[in-house]
C-alpha cells in the first residue's frame, strides 16, 4: 500500500537519491562504530575480562562486514542511478 503511494509521489531518480543518502548514513555509522570499538579495545584491553574483548571483537567484525555490504550496495545504487 505505502510503496505504491511512495512511487507515485517520487520519481525513480529521487527515490534512488534518497536510498543512496540513507545507505551512506548507515555506512558512515558503521565506520564510526568500527573506530569507536577499536579505540575502546586499544585503551582497555588490559583492564577488561576476556569475554568482553571477545564480544568487542565480534562487534568489530560485524561492523566491518556491515560496512562492506553497505559500500557494495551504494555502488550498485550509483550504477543504477547512472542508468536512469
Amino acid at each position: 500500500m505505502y510503496e505504491r503511494e511512495y512511487d507515485s509521489i517520487m520519481s525513480k531518480l529521487d527515490k534512488l537519491k534518497a536510498d543512496i543518502s540513507f545507505h551512506e548514513k548507515l555506512f558512515f555509522s558503521a565506520l564510526a562504530v568500527l573506530m569507536g570499538l577499536t579505540g575502546w579495545a586499544a585503551s582497555n584491553f588490559l583492564s577488561v575480562p576476556v569475554f568482553v574483548m571477545i564480544f568487542a571483537f565480534f562487534g568489530l567484525l560485524s561492523s566491518v562486514i556491515f560496512a562492506v555490504f553497505q559500500y557494495r550496495f551504494i555502488k550498485k545504487l550509483i550504477k543504477e542511478l547512472e542508468d536512469v
